[in-house]
This record gives structure tokens, sequence and C-alpha cells, in this order.
């Protein structure tokens, strides 16, 4: 299910980091910890695992301000105006609407860095319809897309839309998810060619630089893609990127997407 959060600023700070991405990650674990619930302990924790890998099915948009400025030099965002807003999405069922609204409505938190925060508190909560998934289907990025793979040396490379292996890289990653689900499609390892999937690029690609854990000897320097794409695949595997995120760190707000003239 997909939800539409509203936000209200609460307090005078301003300036919150234009990386915030784990920052509102963050927000999202601790309103999730906050629930008494097995679900939310579940989603907190390992997810759904599959070959000893966790799969934590949510994934969001960047947060959109009514009025805002952007200082590229010292890397802040000035909020203007009260409010703003972004979508988040979990591969869950309808029927556990209403305790995703009861979880986030009202919540009170502050978003941002060591350097500066600002004060939020979410007025309202809307439950999105969904798109009607076909095995063809074409997107825009309202969060970068990211797909890496591990080098010989341990470091990892992130690949751009156009890369050979892309497109088997999504597939196996979106499978995988699949796996975990327990969908109803092929539990062995996809092969090299997947006659059945393409990806075709449709607008410019906008490389997009994400930094985790600023100010902390964890930081890190993510690489994620913003772009329009056209994606033939299996209807099931479309459902899964939608609501979880197509590629890697949908849980950190990478890979969410919205259908292209077809609304969120």
């Amino acid at each position: 299910m997909r939800f539409k959060i509203n936000l209200f600023k609460t307090g005078s700070r301003n300036f919150l980091p234009i990386n915030y991405q784990y920052e509102l990650s963050s927000v999202v674990y601790k309103i999730i910890h906050q629930a008494d619930s097995d679900f939310a302990k579940f989603l907190h924790g390992q997810g759904y695992l599959i070959g000893g890998k966790g799969f934590k099915f949510f994934t969001f948009s960047h947060l959109k301000f009514d009025r805002f400025q952007v200082y590229p030099n010292e890397q802040r965002i000035e909020h203007h105006g009260d409010y703003a807003y972004f979508y988040i999405s979990f591969l869950i069922d309808k029927a556990a609407e209403e305790f995703i609204k009861g979880l986030f409505i009202k919540q009170a938190f502050g978003l941002g860095d060591k350097i500066s925060q600002v004060d939020y508190e979410v007025s309202s909560i809307e439950a999105c319809a969904p798109p009607v998934f076909k095995e063809k289907m074409i997107y825009r990025c309202l969060s970068p897309f990211l797909l890496k793979e591990k080098r010989a040396d341990g470091g990892e490379n992130y690949l751009h839309p156009e890369h050979a292996d892309y497109l088997r890289l999504l597939i196996n990653n979106l499978s995988s998810k699949a796996q975990a689900l327990a969908l109803a499609v092929d539990t062995m390892p996809l092969p090299e060619e997947l006659p059945d999937a393409s990806i075709q690029v449709l607008s410019k690609v906008y490389k997009k630089g994400v930094r985790i854990k600023q100010h902390t000897p964890q930081a890190t320097q993510l690489i994620g893609y913003m772009y329009e794409f056209e994606l033939s695949a299996p209807v099931e595997l479309h459902e899964i990127g939608y609501h979880a995120g197509f590629g890697h760190l949908g849980s950190q707000g990478f890979g969410c997407v919205e259908v292209r003239g077809g609304g969120i």
C-alpha cells in the first residue's frame, strides 16, 4: 500500500540537510518501533528473509516542500513554508491500512543531522489507490534508483541504467524479494539472459549522490539515478518494485517510483 504523509512545520527551525534520506528512514523506523504489534517488530527486525538476506519491504519518496531554497555550498535546504509531504509504500495487504494510519498520525519529530533540524508533525495521512499493474509499465523516479554489485576487492559498484548488467541485477533483486514473499514466481536463480524482461530509459538520466550517516566515522556516499523508464516484466515483479522499491536500499529511500501519466 502507498500513503501520502502530510507534514506541518511546528517549530522555528528552518534548515535541514540536503542529504536527509537516512534521517527520514530513521524517523520511519522509530515510528514503527513504537507500535505494539508483531508486524512492527517484524518489519523493524530482519524483515523478510531468504538466503540469509533480509528484505525490509518499504520505500519512500523525496520530500516535497511548499516553499524552500537550496544552498548547495552549505549542503542545506531552507524550508520557508509550513507544509511538506512525502509518499511511503509498504508491501502489505490493504487490511493493514488503518494500522499504518494509526502509526503515523500526529507523530512529531525533528528531521536533520547534528548541524540543523526542522520540527514536523504528521498532520494527515492519505491512502493512495494502487495503479493497475501490467507486464509493461512506464515509471518516473520519486527517489534515486540504486543498483549495486560487489567488486573483487570488497567494494561496491553503483550501476548506471545503461550498464550491461543493469537489467539482470534488477530482475534478480526483484525475484529475490518475490521468493521471500513466496509469490508464484520461479524460485530458481534467473539465467544470464532474460528474454521475458526488458528496460528502456525514456528520459535524461540524472546522477544523484546521497551521503548517509553524515558527520560520523561511518559516513558513506551512495549513488543512484533519477530518470523515467519503461519496464517489461512479470506483473508480480512490477507490484513488488512499486511497493517495496526498485533496486537496492528501498527502506533507505531509494527506488520509489510513480506511474507516468497514471498518478501515484
